[in-house]
């Protein structure tokens, strides 16, 4: 029987993957073919991949040529920006939203109503393109689905005990790949939301690395954990660390994931960050660390609505955690009617699952072809991971090692056996029989899960 296929990209592994598999599970349960990859591994094999539907994580220019590729060989696009729930002011649209982009998707799908009403604001003849859906990362921290994280949520207790988890978005200041404001963006509405979210990046450093400086040594007994955003340099961090050289201040074993950090803390200290979000779903404390009183042009209001505490300065923060710790004094992350407000109208996915928002609309979606994929079998799987692996050794000469650990840090690797352990704990939890579905790599990096 003909299986609609969907392909949805994973960009950065350790973000995105464990909830597009949630997502992928969900569509192949209401008999759709799902197609998981790297976008680079995507596109490499598209000639030969069934005519489908790509779910494309990002609308900017980088993404018009691609996308005009895929459509001549039959296949149907839809987009989704995935920093859509913060980076979404009218200003910052026609960059992350390009116009021929959009023309070209059959619908593009905002986190909340709050994206889309400003989307349409930049935009307005798509009003019928432009459809709220929510964010699977956020579906994957519902109550029904947070099972997944235990066991390591025990690991992480076992291994630290109790501690306050900071995980921290240095994603301009402390990039990978190239820390800073890069040259080669142009001067607009761009650039300038990137200047001040830097601005704000370098007060939060400051605050950070004066109260690093003192209170692991004032209190010893007080574990913090440093949890970087994946596009971090890692080594701004164990240089910081090794400075201050304090015991009970630990850079996060990258073992584990981020949820299961949140899970396991006493709870989270961010700044205008997800994770205050992902803590408050998660049913955790979490406080946010103010850059300034004023608020700056990136500060999310969503983000202030969901914190159960917000702090100016470091002082302030210390008083939090001693009262926490030695006073039992603890603090929940309880929000009012109007912040719930806040919450339902920027996030679609509160109740209902993404994947429930995404259907409707992709059904929809008529595919003309139905033709199978091409060369895929044993056979021809090995022989493309032959070429691919001689490739990567070929392209790995021509680019420089800052790169090559960059490109590792989003995405270092997926084996089948890896991805066929988290699948099954996924049909575990929705408690579905794995033996009615099918798990396989198609071609070399891309992943395949569907009905029998």
């Amino acid at each position: 029987m003909f299986k609609r296929r969907i392909y949805t990209v994973v960009e950065v592994k350790e973000r995105e993957l464990l909830a597009k598999i949630l997502f992928a599970v969900q569509m192949a349960k209401k008999d759709y073919s799902i197609v998981l990859g790297k976008k680079n591994s995507l596109f490499n094999y598209s000639k030969l991949l069934q005519t489908g539907i790509f779910f494309f994580k990002g609308m900017g220019k980088n993404n018009i040529k691609p996308m005009k590729k895929l459509m001549k060989l039959g296949h149907k696009i839809v987009g989704f920006d995935e920093e859509g729930l913060v980076m979404n002011q009218v200003e910052t649209i026609p960059v992350r939203i390009n116009k021929d982009c959009l023309n070209m998707v059959e619908y593009f799908f905002t986190v909340g109503k709050n994206q889309k009403k400003n989307t349409l604001k930049v935009y307005p003849k798509f009003k019928n393109k432009v459809h709220e859906i929510g964010n699977s990362r956020f579906d994957l921290l519902k109550k029904k689905y947070r099972n997944y994280f235990n066991d390591e949520i025990k690991n992480i207790k076992s291994k630290y005990g109790k501690f306050v988890l900071f995980p921290s978005k240095f994603t301009i200041l402390n990039h990978a790949l190239f820390p800073g404001i890069p040259k080669s963006v142009k001067k607009g509405p761009g650039r300038f939301v990137l200047e001040k979210d830097y601005e704000d990046q370098k007060i939060i450093e400051k605050k950070l690395k004066k109260f690093f400086k003192y209170f692991p040594k004032k209190y010893p007994n007080v574990k913090i954990i440093i949890k970087p955003h994946p596009i971090e340099n890692k080594n701004y961090w164990n240089k910081l660390i090794k400075k201050i050289n304090a015991k009970n201040l630990i850079l996060a074993d990258e073992t584990f994931t981020t949820n299961s950090y949140i899970m396991a803390s006493e709870f989270n200290v961010g700044s205008n960050c997800h994770t205050s979000l992902e803590s408050y779903l998660c049913n955790k404390p979490t406080i946010n660390i103010r850059p300034s009183k004023k608020d700056g042009y990136i500060i999310n209001q969503l983000i202030r609505a969901v914190s159960g505490k917000e702090v100016l300065e470091v002082k302030e923060l210390e008083k939090i955690i001693v009262n926490w710790f030695f006073k039992s004094k603890k603090f929940n992350n309880k929000i009012t009617q109007k912040n719930l407000k806040i919450l339902n109208y920027n996030i679609e996915n509160v109740k209902k699952d993404t994947s429930f928002y995404f259907e409707k609309k992709i059904s929809q979606i008529k595919i003309k072809e139905k033709n199978k994929d091409k060369f895929s079998n044993f056979l021809f799987l090995n022989f493309f991971e032959f070429v691919r692996r001689f490739k990567n050794i070929y392209y790995g000469f021509l680019t420089n090692e800052k790169k090559q650990s960059y490109q590792s840090v989003k995405f270092s690797s997926l084996t089948l056996e890896e991805f066929e352990t988290y699948t099954s704990k996924i049909f575990k939890i929705l408690n579905i029989n794995s033996r009615n579905y099918s798990v396989k790599e198609i071609y070399p990096g891309c992943f395949c899960i569907e009905k029998n």
